[in-house]
C-alpha cells in the first residue's frame, strides 16, 4: 500500500482533470487510509503516509501539470515555515550535534510539513480550489463514519486487520465504557479532529449552499448524512473534540450574524497567549487545573493536571536553552537516575519549544496563525455570507482550532497545511490584483468580491 501508492497518484493526475481534485484524492486518500508505517530509506527521510502522499503527488504534477511547478516562487508569506523548517538545524548547531544531524531533521520537517505547505501554495490559490478542499474535508469524514460506528461495536481493529498492527497503545482506545475509533489514524483523538474538521466543513457548505440536496459525488442526501455525523461525534468519546467544534461552529454563526471578527480572533489568540505564558513560565496553569476540575470529572481533570505537571517540568528544562532549543534524539525529556523518562511531553507546542527552543515555536506558531489573519485581511465578516467565501471559511478556523488542540495532543494533521497554503496563496495573488486559478468566480476586476486590499506586512 506504501509504495503502491505513488503510482496510483500519477494514475489520478492521468485520469481526474482538473488536476487539483487529483491532489484532493491523492492526498486525503493517504491520509485516511494509509498504514501508520515508516521505512527507513537511504538518502531520503522517512517514507510514512504524509511523504507517499506528497512524493505521489510531486510525481504525478512533474509528469502531467508540469508549467504548475514551474510558477512557484518564495515570497516573504512563506517565512514562518521556512523558519520552521530550519528550525532544527539551529538546534543541532547550537547543541554540537553537528551539521549532518541538522541536515537530517531539515529533511524531516520539510517532508512532513513544507511539502503538504508547498502543495497547497500550488494548488489551491482559488477561491474555487478551496471551497472543492473543503468538500473534500467533508466527503473525507463522511467516508469514515461507517468505520466510527464499525468501530464503535468492534473496538479499533480495522487498522490491525488490513495491516497486522495497532497503531497505537490499544488501552488508550477504551474509553468510557466503550471504545474510541482510531480507524487507519495514529490515535483517536486524531480521528476525532478529523470527524470535526469534516462535519464543520459540511455544515458550512450546506448551509451556503455550495453543496446542494446530495453530497457531491456519493448521491446522498446531505441533511440527513450531516445529522449521522454530528451524531458520530457525539458517540467519539472525545470531550476536547465535541467542544472545539461547538465552539468553531459557534464562531462561524456568529461572525456571518453579528458581522464581527471578534471569534476568530480570539481563536487565533488563544494559542498565542497560552504558549507566551507558559513558554516563559510566567504561568503555572494551576488555575486551569481547578477550573478543568470545577466543570468536569475527576478522570478529565487529572489527566489535565498530570499533563500540566509534565509541561512544568519540561518548560523549567527548555528555558535552560532558550533560543535554540535541545534538538532531537529527546534531549529536551527529563530521565531519572536509570536513564529512564520520567517527563513526557504531550502538546505539539512544548515538543517544539523543548527540541528547537523559543525560535522554532515562534516559527511553528506564525505558520499556522497567520494565514487566519491574511484570510481576516482579504475577507472581512462583512463577506461571510457571500457562498463563494461562506464555503472556505471553515479552513481557517480549523487553523485555529487545531493550534489549540495541539497545546494538549500532538496530533499532526497535514491537511491543516493544504489549508495554510492555499491561504498564504490566495493572499499572494490578491496583493498583486491577479487571481490565475479563480476559474468559476471571477472574470474581469470588477467581479471581485475582494475589498481595498491593504497589506498584511
Amino acid at each position: 500500500m506504501m509504495f503502491g501508492w505513488l503510482p496510483l497518484v500519477i494514475y489520478l493526475f492521468s485520469r481526474v482533470k482538473p488536476p487539483h481534485l487529483a491532489v484532493i484524492a491523492g492526498f486525503l486518500l493517504a491520509w485516511m487510509f494509509l498504514p501508520q508505517a515508516i521505512f527507513k530509506i537511504p538518502v531520503i527521510p522517512a517514507y510514512n503516509k504524509v511523504s507517499a502522499a506528497g512524493y505521489g503527488i510531486l510525481l504525478g504534477a512533474f509528469i502531467f501539470d508540469r508549467p504548475r511547478l514551474a510558477q512557484f516562487r518564495l515570497h516573504y508569506i512563506d517565512l514562518p515555515i521556512v523558519l520552521w523548517c530550519l528550525s532544527p538545524f539551529c538546534s543541532s548547531l547550537s547543541n554540537g550535534l553537528g551539521a549532518y544531524d541538522g541536515l537530517s531533521a531539515t529533511e524531516a520537517k520539510i517532508s512532513e510539513w513544507f511539502l503538504p505547505y508547498f502543495i497547497g501554495r500550488t494548488y489551491f490559490g482559488s477561491l474555487k480550489n478551496l471551497r472543492d478542499l473543503s468538500t473534500g474535508l467533508f466527503i473525507g469524514a463522511l467516508l469514515y463514519t461507517p468505520l466510527c460506528w464499525v468501530e464503535f461495536v468492534l473496538s479499533p481493529q480495522l487498522h490491525r486487520i488490513f495491516y497486522g498492527f495497532h497503531p497505537h497503545e490499544f488501552g488508550q482506545s477504551k474509553r468510557a465504557g466503550g471504545y474510541r475509533p482510531v480507524i487507519f489514524m495514529k490515535h483517536g483523538l486524531m480521528t476525532s479532529m478529523w470527524m470535526i474538521s469534516g462535519a464543520l466543513s459540511g455544515i458550512c457548505q450546506y448551509l451556503s449552499k455550495n453543496i446542494g440536496k446530495k453530497v457531491p459525488g456519493l448521491n446522498l442526501p446531505t441533511l440527513p448524512v450531516l445529522g449521522l455525523m454530528v451524531c458520530t461525534i457525539l458517540c467519539l468519546k472525545s470531550f476536547g473534540a465535541l467542544a472545539l467544534f461547538v465552539v468553531a461552529l459557534a464562531s462561524i454563526l456568529t461572525i456571518n450574524r453579528l458581522r464581527t471578527a471578534f471569534p476568530l480572533i480570539a481563536i487565533a489568540i488563544i494559542p498565542i497567549a497560552y504558549e507566551s505564558t507558559r513558554g516563559t513560565g510566567w504561568w503555572d496553569a494551576q488555575n486551569l487545573i481547578k477550573a478543568s476540575a470545577a466543570a468536569s470529572s475527576e478522570d478529565r481533570a487529572e489527566s489535565l493536571a498530570f499533563r500540566i505537571r509534565n509541561e512544568n517540568l519540561l518548560i523549567e528544562k527548555a528555558l535552560t536553552r532558550g533560543t535554540f532549543g535541545w534538538g532531537g534524539w529527546q534531549r529536551s525529556f527529563i530521565f531519572n537516575e536509570r536513564g529512564v523518562a520520567t517527563s513526557v511531553p504531550d502538546g505539539l507546542w512544548i515538543v517544539a519549544l523543548g527540541q528547537n527552543g523559543l525560535f522554532g515555536l515562534a516559527a511553528l506558531t506564525l505558520t499556522l496563525v497567520l494565514p487566519q489573519f491574511l484570510f481576516l485581511t482579504m475577507f472581512p465578516p462583512s463577506r461571510w455570507k457571500d457562498p463563494r467565501v461562506a464555503a472556505v471559511a471553515p479552513l481557517p478556523l480549523l487553523l485555529g482550532v487545531f493550534m489549540i488542540d495541539n497545546l494538549f495532543n500532538d496530533m499532526f494533521n497535514p491537511t491543516m497545511l493544504l489549508s495554510a497554503g492555499g491561504i498564504s496563496s490566495l493572499y499572494i495573488q490578491y496583493s498583486t490584483g491577479t487571481h490565475p486559478l479563480a476559474e468559476d468566480q471571477m472574470t474581469s476586476a470588477s467581479d471581485l468580491v475582494f475589498e481595498k486590499r491593504p497589506r498584511l506586512l
